[in-house]
């Protein structure tokens, strides 16, 4: 079922970088925020230029109330976040209609979705990437963390499929097998390629922050004592040090992680056995043949062609590799996580100890 989509420009170069509005950004928060630990999706919309991405608007599919978070953002199977589910299709045609009506920009260029301690990586983002790349090859997914951003900095990420990973499923038939991944270089960081992100305000939204960052004076009920106010006062929870669940969180992800990581390999393992023993049962028949057909050759009979192997045994079919770089890559996530949370709590705990240092 193909994604509707308006008639877009002729694609002249691909893009660069991305520039998502404000607003976009404060709608993808509010509801990521609203529904956590469930997770949200929606469609971004915007038009691309000069090698730029420009997400001017987006809007969230509807969420059914069984859509509850398994721990691992975007891994549930509820069709509420799914782009291709059927009502979200028809939910799309509708909404980009109305918007059409009001003439704001109505051209799909992807879709965001809300990760759980960075967990996306998973064969539902790339099915989904997939098929809007098929529909606009400049297609990005915007991430949006809920629980890395409530330790004091915004996590916004914007991905696309890389050009390794699209030349190995076209040239694979979306088969990842060993040697389709060798051919073409691919491995698990290679799977998306991050975008550069800015984050653009509009003048009236420049205007309205910088009128509400002028501090005004209210008079409490005592006359002679005036209190400074702000509505953008300042917010001193970054300095938290209470980082432990979040670091213990992201460790036990990890450790997750290394689990199916170890199990897939496995599974692989099992296959290179499976597929040993029978080559060698091949090897066993091919010289069995060759014997066979010398004494056939004295004798003037026929020979026994030696590639009728392929009639009495079966080799295994490799599985599909793509499993192994996706955990490969959400491996590598979570520990970029850590490290990032890691050397931020050093740096605070530096700060602190120079504290005290001084005031003794």
């Amino acid at each position: 079922m193909a994604l509707p989509v308006s008639v877009l420009p002729e694609l002249t170069s691909p893009v660069y970088s991305a520039v998502v509005d404000s607003g976009v950004f404060l709608k993808i928060a509010k509801n990521a925020s609203e529904s956590f630990p469930a997770s949200v999706s929606g469609l971004l919309l915007g038009l691309d230029a000069n090698s730029v991405l420009q997400v001017t608007h987006a809007f969230p599919f509807p969420t059914s109330d069984n859509n509850n978070s398994s721990g691992s953002g975007y891994a549930n199977n509820d069709d509420s976040v799914n782009p291709r589910s059927k009502s979200n299709l028809k939910y799309q045609a509708d909404m980009i209609r109305l918007l059409k009506e009001v003439n704001i920009e109505a051209n799909p260029v992807g879709y965001f979705i809300s990760a759980y301690l960075g967990g996306f990586f998973n064969q539902a983002l790339i099915d989904n990437l997939l098929a809007f790349h098929a529909s606009n090859p400049n297609s990005i997914i915007l991430v949006h963390d809920v629980t890395r951003s409530s330790h004091g900095t915004v996590s916004l990420k914007a991905y696309r499929l890389s050009e390794s990973f699209l030349e190995t499923n076209k040239s694979s038939g979306g088969k990842f097998t060993t040697e389709s991944l060798i051919k073409n270089g691919l491995t698990f960081l290679d799977v998306l390629e991050e975008l550069p992100i800015s984050i653009k305000n509009s003048h009236l939204a420049t205007a309205l922050l910088q009128n509400l960052d002028q501090p005004t004076f209210e008079r409490e009920n005592d006359p002679s004592s005036l209190v400074q106010s702000s509505v953008l006062s300042p917010n001193f929870d970054s300095l938290d040090l209470s980082i432990d669940p979040y670091l213990e969180k992201n460790a036990e992800l990890l450790i997750e992680s290394i689990d199916d990581y170890f199990t897939e390999q496995g599974t692989f393992n099992y296959y290179q056995r499976q597929l040993a023993r029978e080559q060698s049962k091949v090897q066993q028949w091919i010289q069995k043949t060759r014997s066979e057909n010398a004494i056939r050759e004295r004798s003037n009979i026929p020979l026994v062609p030696e590639d009728d192997w392929q009639k009495q045994f079966k080799l295994p079919t490799e599985p599909s590799r793509l499993d192994n770089l996706l955990i490969s890559a959400q491996i590598n996530q979570y520990s970029n996580q850590i490290e990032e949370s890691a050397s931020v709590a050093a740096s605070k705990l530096f700060a602190i100890q120079n504290g005290l240092d001084i005031h003794n």
